[in-house]
């Protein structure tokens, strides 16, 4: 269980009718859902929410599993150039005979961040620049207008994975693929990424830049996020 959600919470750091890829204009904003699957068996749900609020981006990520054994919320804060101001994580694992609380706040002051974990404060100084894993990496697609082969890396901070370093994350945009999701047929933007030393990670994103579907491989399990709204 513990492998399974480190495997979720790393993947943050898923009638038929044909699309087209259009290059994605903006950032997207709005809520979509999807399904958790473990070697292709139906373990849980998700939610993504991105918005604006004050002037700032703020992602959600909200997961359940098992029937609320294993259960995530991450809230990611970024300037409107996706620069980072503030990450939090709570999860909740329930075990055979334990029951387990994380909860993990990052105020980010450029390189000095005032880190809390269950109430127990500190101040982390890190000396590379880094990003939080919510909008960046789409920004720079944007920018770059999605063009075929671009790669991207940046190292980005998650005291969940590493708590006093960063974690350098390389993406490359490959080009398109028609996959299907939920019986609708896409022609959809694929990206590789690499987490660390994580090598096995494929992304699908919609003509908007709205994930469609997310695999990640991790010794031997598979897990995958797929979108489940009525497309």
């Amino acid at each position: 269980m513990k492998k399974l959600t480190n495997a979720i919470l790393i993947i943050m750091f898923l009638s038929v009718c044909a699309c087209s890829a259009h290059v994605p204009g903006a950032i997207p904003v709005g809520t979509w859902h999807y399904d958790l699957l473990v070697n292709g068996v139906e373990m849980g749900k998700a939610t993504i929410r991105n918005t604006i609020e004050n002037n700032q981006y703020v992602f959600r990520f909200d997961m359940t599993m098992g029937n609320g054994i294993t259960r995530s919320q991450d809230t990611i804060i970024e300037t409107l150039d996706c620069k980072p101001v503030k990450l939090e994580k709570h999860t909740y694992v329930k075990e055979t005979t334990t029951e387990q609380n994380l909860d993990i706040i990052a105020q980010c002051n450029g390189g000095t961040i005032t880190l809390t974990e269950n109430n127990m404060k500190s101040i982390i100084t890190l000396d590379q620049d880094y990003v939080l894993d919510g909008n960046y990496f789409l920004y720079m697609l944007i920018r770059n207008k999605f063009k075929k082969g671009l790669q991207i890396t940046h190292n980005v901070y998650d005291p969940s994975i590493k708590r006093e370093a960063v974690i350098p994350v390389t993406i490359k945009l490959t080009g398109t693929e028609t996959i299907s999701v939920n019986s609708v047929l896409y022609k959809a933007w694929k990206i590789e990424q690499s987490i660390g030393k994580i090598k096995n990670m494929i992304v699908y994103l919609d003509e908007n830049g709205v994930v469609l579907k997310s695999s990640i491989k991790m010794l031997n399990m598979k897990l995958d996020i797929i979108r489940k709204d009525q497309l």
